[in-house]
């Protein structure tokens, strides 16, 4: 009788345990996923590519790099007299914004078109120009000086054709465009014929 007792002691802890252990299992479980937070982009964080600056937005006031953390940025640089990619681009940067504003996450991201041309590009031009592509975009302006400290800081290239035309003088550039994460940091580089769907998967992939 003593072996059977013992033996039935083994069932009863052993069911207890089970018991137990069914109960605490889905516990660990939640506080895991929670400790775990939202899961971790596969975009690399480009060091090479960004940093602080300082410019100055469209509504005439100071603006730094720094304002750009907390959200996801699409960032551009170009000139509003461009007469082909640059409003191209712009159209498909706002193309992805209204499909983010679809997905619900419109008010996470923020559009950033910097100017390389700021004779013409003054921060009164840019609050006229801008609102055309029906998108929230900031645009920065600065003396030629901050901008060219910013163009090197992105490895953007312009340069200042010599001849002008019928629309004034144009710039020879660089066309990529950027999309930074929460911490500003740059995470990936598109060119100017980008796909749509593509951004808008790497931008949900940082939210």
């Amino acid at each position: 009788m003593g072996a059977d007792y013992s033996a039935d002691c083994r069932k009863l802890r052993t069911g207890e345990f089970m018991g137990k252990l069914l109960y605490v299992l889905p516990l660990l479980a939640a506080l895991l996923l929670a400790g775990c937070g939202k899961q971790e982009s596969d975009l690399p964080v480009n060091t090479r590519l960004g940093g602080d600056f300082t410019l100055t937005d469209q509504n005439g006031e100071s603006f730094q790099a720094e304002k750009l953390k907390g959200q996801v940025s699409i960032l551009f640089f170009g000139y509003t007299h461009c007469p082909d990619i640059c409003p191209a681009v712009l159209a498909q940067v706002a193309q992805v914004y209204r499909h983010l504003e679809e997905e619900g996450v419109a008010d996470q991201v923020q559009l950033v078109f910097i100017t390389f041309d700021p004779e013409r590009d003054t921060a009164a031009h840019l609050k006229e120009y801008l609102p055309w592509f029906k998108a929230d975009m900031i645009g920065l302006t600065g003396s030629l000086e901050q901008i060219r400290a910013v163009a090197e800081q992105y490895g953007v290239v312009f340069i200042k054709d010599q001849e002008a035309g019928e629309q004034g003088y144009l710039f020879t550039h660089s066309d990529y465009i950027y999309l930074l994460d929460e911490q500003a940091r740059v995470r990936k580089l598109y060119p100017a014929d980008f796909k749509i769907d593509e951004v808008v998967t790497d931008v949900e992939s940082l939210l």
